[in-house]
């Protein structure tokens, strides 16, 4: 992810990109021989001439302290999803921006067009009431160990992106929040499922189901299907090979937001509240997930 970020900010109007952190020394030395100033900590970064902002694309886990120490440099923060693995971290990281610096979170799905053509139709109400949403995310490849220990969990490391678009797409709020393990995974049935489906309502009546795997024919795709009493959409738009190009744009887009963001302007991406909610979804979701792996079957099945 960091060096999709990178790209992103190279591609990004707005954007002069200062140096980068890297505590990797041979990740390091690949990126100084593109030109761009290098730091092996966040000291040796701060005790240099202070950015204006940073992008924080570090395992999930260490987010939150991440964010608090650049707030209180009074650093602008463009965080990577999602601020933390707990509800607590994103509460600490968002009580610690809270007032102090300009603070993004990089749900990049607020920057597909599809989806922003989407959500003003949804408002508009040209599908009339919305009835159902269903999302999919479909990882190509299965995730290493080592970034399992770090991300959270499936409905962390997943399904915070799910939650934040129905919010933002629906302008509803998750209520009761259901949830099984897909597909035949037993050594991983109550811990972190590589396939899972959950199913919430929401504030005004609409069903979501979230559908999350990470083994999947194609590349990694994201796609969605609403139902309303007016209408119906299907948009797939995060597709196979296809899906890069779309996931680069919209990253590019949140990069020139964040940097409008710091020049004064109103934001445009997710927020410290946003990322707080996210997560807390996202623990309710990897609850029912455990509960399920933990239940044995109905009587008389």
């Amino acid at each position: 992810m960091g060096s999709v970020h990178l790209d992103a900010l190279r591609r990004a109007e707005g954007v002069h990109l200062a140096g980068v952190v890297e505590p990797f020394e041979p990740a390091r030395a690949r990126v100084a021989q593109n030109g761009l100033a290098t730091y092996e900590s966040v000291d040796e970064l701060l005790a240099g001439s202070v950015p204006d902002g940073v992008l924080i694309a570090t395992p999930s886990d260490q987010h939150s302290q991440l964010v608090s120490r650049f707030a209180a440099a009074g650093v602008a923060v463009l965080c990577e999803k999602p601020v933390g693995v707990s509800v607590d971290q994103a509460r600490e990281a968002a009580a610690a921006a809270d007032g102090r610096i300009p603070f993004q979170v990089g749900y990049w799905r607020r920057f597909v067009p599809e989806l922003r053509a989407l959500r003003q139709r949804i408002a508009a109400g040209e599908l009339g009431e919305i009835i159902q949403l269903c999302s999919y995310q479909w990882d190509h490849e299965l995730p290493t160990e080592v970034f399992r220990v770090h991300s959270g969990g499936i409905a962390v490391d997943m399904g915070v992106h799910e939650f934040d678009q129905a919010r933002w797409l629906l302008g509803q709020e998750f209520e009761v929040i259901r949830a099984t393990a897909a597909g035949a995974s037993p050594d991983r049935a109550g811990d972190d499922p590589d396939h899972a489906t959950i199913l919430a309502s929401m504030s005004a009546g609409t069903a979501v189901v979230v559908s999350l795997g990470r083994r999947f024919p194609h590349e990694d795709s994201c796609w969605l299907e609403v139902w309303g009493t007016d209408g119906h959409e299907r948009i797939e738009f995060m597709w196979d090979t296809d899906g890069q190009r779309v996931f680069e744009d919209a990253m590019v887009r949140q990069a020139e937001a964040f940097a409008r963001l710091l020049g004064g302007a109103p934001p445009e991406g997710a927020g410290a509240d946003d990322a707080v909610v996210a997560l807390t979804i996202a623990t309710q979701a990897a609850t029912a997930l455990k509960a399920s792996g933990d239940r044995g079957p109905l009587p008389g099945l």
